[in-house]
């Protein structure tokens, strides 16, 4: 038997709590649309993540216990409908690893898995997935504070960080657990750098291959470093840099280390080096502060 979908009037509000038992996780699929730009759709996880849109289109949610929220707002009338799934955790082995200079990059949900990873100087997170403009996949790779699963805390998921465009980070020595609940397929990859090697790095930006004559990137730390980073392994060719006259610019395979360095650049000598080719699983062009703009070579 089908029925319609709930509907709400103008200035209606309503919400759900929805308790998750110990052992499993919930998966929520919502559809909805919303009619005004006032109207909007929230769900809150059990670490009070709060994720809000205006039309949501089938794409999974993931949530860990004990509790999460759904909400609803509406200045216009509004259908809506959702289902939730509980189910239980997979039943696999966990993985063991530890960060070290050249950082770790991880296929972050082309398949279930369960890895817990370990820093000395702590750890930092940022996520690269497939298509920047299309990550809903990211959403089931959940991030808990702790080395062992189960007996660690939820803090959230891949997705919550990249859209926020905050990397996650603790400086703490300690491990995290990441729990990939649904297997993508998607080249989708997380770096985990070790937090005392990027702490004075104030942006990221993520540097992905394109297939064009040419292409530029931006980065802007304003008064302290940041960086353009890529872990694609693909080969770069950069041909030109635009930054401010005092900056200076590092090259790095691997996160920002004495031992990582490939060369330290002025704004003079790297535009009388130019052209010049990088290739690396984890590469980072770090800026000491201000404006730069990087032209590369389309990858051919």
């Amino acid at each position: 038997m089908k029925f319609a979908p709930p509907k709400l009037d103008k200035g209606q509000t309503c919400s759900w709590t929805v308790t998750v038992p110990d052992g499993f996780y919930a998966k929520l699929v919502i559809s909805a649309k919303a009619m005004d730009r006032d109207t909007y759709f929230q769900t809150i996880d059990s670490a009070g993540n709060l994720a809000k849109t205006g039309n949501e289109k089938m794409k999974p949610y993931y949530f860990v216990g004990p509790k999460f929220t759904i909400a609803l707002s509406s200045n216009a009338p509004a259908a809506f409908g959702f289902k939730i799934i509980w189910l239980p955790f997979p039943n696999i082995d966990i993985g063991y690893s530890g960060v070290t200079e050249a950082a770790e990059v991880l296929n972050a949900t082309g398949i279930i898995y369960k890895q817990s990873i370990y820093s000395r100087g702590g750890i930092h997170l940022l996520p690269f997935p497939q298509d920047p403009t299309n990550y809903f996949s990211l959403r089931s790779a959940l991030v808990f504070e702790g080395g062992s699963f189960p007996g660690c805390n939820y803090v959230g998921n891949l997705y919550q960080m990249y859209r926020s465009k905050k990397p996650y980070s603790f400086s703490s020595e300690g491990s995290i657990v990441v729990f990939n609940l649904a297997a993508s397929g998607n080249s989708d990859k997380l770096l985990i750098q070790d937090t005392e090697y990027v702490q004075d790095i104030a942006q990221f930006v993520e540097l992905y291959p394109e297939i064009k004559t040419s292409y530029t990137e931006t980065i802007n730390g304003g008064k302290l470093k940041s960086s353009l980073v890529s872990v694609s392994g693909a080969n770069f060719k950069l041909t030109k840099v635009k930054m401010d006259d005092e900056a200076t610019m590092a090259v790095y395979y691997g996160s920002p280390t004495v031992g990582t360095i490939v060369k330290n650049y002025t704004a003079l000598e790297i535009n009388k080096a130019v052209p010049l080719n990088f290739q690396g699983e984890v590469l980072q062009f770090v800026v000491s502060s201000g404006k730069a703009d990087f032209t590369f070579d389309g990858w051919k």
